[in-house]
């Protein structure tokens, strides 16, 4: 019920950012946290506004207070949508847009055409990893893993497990023909991909935040 109504506030909250702000706006949707009924006191308010035509094909991100509140609004005509879709997020493994469109809770109206796109892009799944990619990406991880070996400062085994865990993840996820993520999604990613590798990837981590030992990196089984 907490979730639910969370949900129904933000959605308000947002309607009525999308009518004093962006009243031109074609159609709009809340996505992310927010419209999952997850985000924190201090997570924003993730919300896609699509326009008829974006003067100069021009598609902008902006992030702004209102009724103090952060709203991160990303701003595209159906266009530059599917040009981002198509040669950004799908090239990069990270499927940012099309995953807010495909999730998102319709604010303003409804523009199928975008859902479509979002749906198709998903489907596609990421190009593979070519050969030179996957080898080049091994040497690094080994490379970051190596030197967490043996006697490490407090802060080395920050720096270097903060990047281990997010090129890693990534290396795990592209690997296995599968769309990647960032920071708080990373380990819903995996679990979706992997329980078992999911569950062994937080234990290896928690182990080395908790007591530097990076044993469990090296020996995940």
């Amino acid at each position: 019920m907490l979730g639910a109504a969370r949900v129904t506030n933000a959605l308000a909250m947002a309607r009525r950012f999308v009518a004093q702000c962006h009243p031109n706006a074609e159609a709009a949707l809340l996505a992310g946290s927010r419209s999952r009924g997850e985000g924190a006191a201090g997570s924003d308010h993730d919300v896609i506004l699509l326009f008829r035509e974006l003067p100069g094909r021009a598609a902008w991100r902006e992030t702004s207070i209102f009724e103090g509140q952060i709203v991160e609004a990303f701003s595209h005509d159906l266009l530059t949508f599917e040009y981002f879709c198509r040669e950004i997020d799908r090239p990069s493994g990270l499927p940012v847009l099309p995953t807010m469109i495909a999730e998102g809770i319709s604010l303003l109206r409804e523009l199928k055409r975008a859902r479509q796109i979002a749906a198709e892009t998903l489907r596609l799944g990421p190009p593979p990893l070519a050969a030179d990619v996957v080898l080049s990406r091994r040497y690094a991880i080994t490379d970051m893993a190596t030197s967490l070996a043996g006697d490490c400062d407090g802060d080395v085994v920050v720096a270097v497990g903060a990047a281990l865990y997010t090129a890693l993840a990534d290396f795990a996820l592209r690997a296995a023909g599968r769309w990647s993520a960032t920071g708080k999604a990373i380990p819903r990613a995996l679990a979706a991909t992997d329980t078992n590798l999911a569950a062994r990837f937080t234990e290896a981590f928690a182990a080395l935040c908790a007591t530097g030992n990076a044993a469990p990196l090296s020996n995940p089984s």
